[in-house]
């Protein structure tokens, strides 16, 4: 979704890339930055410092945009950088998504499936686009849906911190730790199972343009 108003995001944006582009920082600056911010991100995550990940994420989301757009703008995006962000994003993604696990809001089963989603995602477009798949933008969320859903959350948390949702279920059964569960934890459970499906939506899309593929080039022998 947001794949399709990049483009025009980025002329809004785009005399902020000048205006940092003409500071002379190298790309890589940025990206290393936003992997720095990532990381902070997550540990303030994990100690329930919602506020300061809050921020945190937010400015390491504008030095991921802006290492690219600087590189563009001066001439200096490359496959060794474009590698090298494709890698700092993955660790960002663990930095902050793994911070969250230790986080008391969320279970560690719903983290641990976040995480192991978010790598899914990311793996199954680079596999995909390694065996000539195109046009691999494809699922509910992919990387900036996935931070922008973080964030609405963090967000709203903020607005409303600490607001429970009691289960009149469990709490008549009496089941420890499902008596009462907050606005964040349903969101995030919400957010993990939007992955889960987009892991489903790549993977399908790839197993049927693998099997065109292989039907064209069966055609083609006979």
């Amino acid at each position: 979704m947001i794949s399709l108003i990049r483009e025009p995001l980025s002329k809004v944006v785009r005399p902020i890339v000048i205006f940092f582009a003409k500071l002379g920082i190298h790309p890589t600056a940025f990206t290393v930055m936003g992997l720095l911010l990532s990381i902070s991100a997550g540990i303030f995550l994990g100690i329930d410092n919602f506020l300061a990940g809050f921020i945190l994420i937010w400015v390491a989301g504008a030095m991921d945009f802006l290492d690219g757009g600087v590189a563009r703008y001066r001439g200096l995006d490359s496959e060794k950088g474009s590698f090298l962000d494709s890698i700092f994003d993955r660790l960002s993604d663990l930095a902050v998504f793994v911070g969250i696990i230790w986080s008391d809001p969320v279970d560690g089963v719903t983290g641990m499936v976040m995480v192991g989603s978010a790598l899914m995602i990311s793996y199954i477009r680079a596999k995909g686009e390694s065996v000539g798949v195109k046009k691999m933008a494809v699922g509910l969320m992919e990387r900036a849906e996935r931070w922008l859903g973080l964030m609405v959350l963090l967000f709203v948390s903020l607005l409303v911190p600490n607001q429970t949702f009691i289960n009149p279920i469990f709490t008549i059964q009496g089941i420890e730790g499902f008596e009462g569960i907050s606005y964040f934890s349903i969101g995030y459970m919400i957010l993990t199972g939007l992955c889960v499906i987009t892991v489903i939506q790549r993977f399908i899309y790839v197993s049927i343009q693998l099997t065109k593929a292989e039907a064209v080039q069966d055609s083609q022998k006979i």
